[in-house]
């Protein structure tokens, strides 16, 4: 494990630090120029993406501290500034709701601000999942004996057992998700197409991996990330499942 990129007596650079800012920048990349395909408004966008930060950061550091108390708290304030301890659904729900007070604010279409933002948002938790596989930040799963598995003796959170290595699961996951987006881009999606795709099959894929990660049972037998995983499928769903209708209704007509 490489936990830190950087390390001196006065200065120490973690390694998930670093492929945080990777992540992000590679992400915006991709956003801007994505968004200049599909709107014909010009918007600002240098001002959503700083706002997609500044909401994203804030809401994994909420999420985090609200599905681990036992870790964190919002009264300690090295908890809340440690460069560690962020909840990926936290920073989607910081940032879907700041993309919808833009929309509103700038009367831009949501559709095409959430649906652009799909397949850079999967590129981005890829790179920020090496990174937490790197830094051995405690994303590892339960202790395994399957031939994959692994220790983290040198990790942030250090273990010595053989767990499940959680964080390349989720990069495997997410790399089919972005192939398969890629996919259904070409194929001139209805509004809100690409975005409820990512929310249906990121859901189901972490709903599953939740069953061998280290969260704790928090909610009707579910760890907080599996609830909210599944809260993202069934989002998803509703959706297909209003297109299917819809497209049977209008045959019928």
């Amino acid at each position: 494990m490489f936990p830190y990129a950087y390390q001196s007596s006065s200065i120490t650079i973690g390694t998930y630090g670093v492929m945080l800012a990777i992540a992000y920048l590679t992400g915006r990349h991709l956003y801007i120029k994505r968004l200049e395909t599909v709107t014909s408004k010009p918007i600002n966008t240098e001002l959503l993406i700083i706002l997609l930060l500044v909401f994203g950061v804030v809401g994994a550091k909420i999420m985090f501290v609200l599905k681990n108390p036992e870790r964190a708290s919002f009264s300690d304030w090295s908890s809340l500034t440690s460069g560690s301890g962020f909840s990926s659904q936290g920073a989607l729900l910081g940032a879907m709701l700041v993309t919808y007070l833009f929309s509103h604010f700038n009367k831009v279409s949501l559709d095409k601000l959430l649906d652009s933002a799909a397949i850079p948002a999967v590129i981005a938790y890829i790179i920020a999942r090496i990174g937490c596989f790197l830094a051995g930040d405690d994303c590892y799963g339960k202790p395994s004996d399957l031939p994959w598995a692994m220790s983290f003796p040198n990790g942030i959170e250090v273990t010595h057992d053989t767990v499940h290595p959680v964080p390349l699961y989720e990069i495997g996951y997410s790399i089919l998700i972005w192939f398969y987006l890629t996919k259904l881009q070409s194929k001139s999606p209805k509004p809100y197409f690409m975005f409820m795709h990512l929310m249906l099959t990121w859901g189901i894929c972490r709903f599953l991996v939740e069953f061998v990660a280290a969260n704790p049972i928090k909610l009707m037998g579910m760890s907080g990330s599996q609830f909210g995983a599944l809260l993202m499928f069934l989002m998803g769903l509703s959706y297909l499942a209003i297109q299917q209708l819809n497209s049977r209704q209008k045959k019928a007509g």
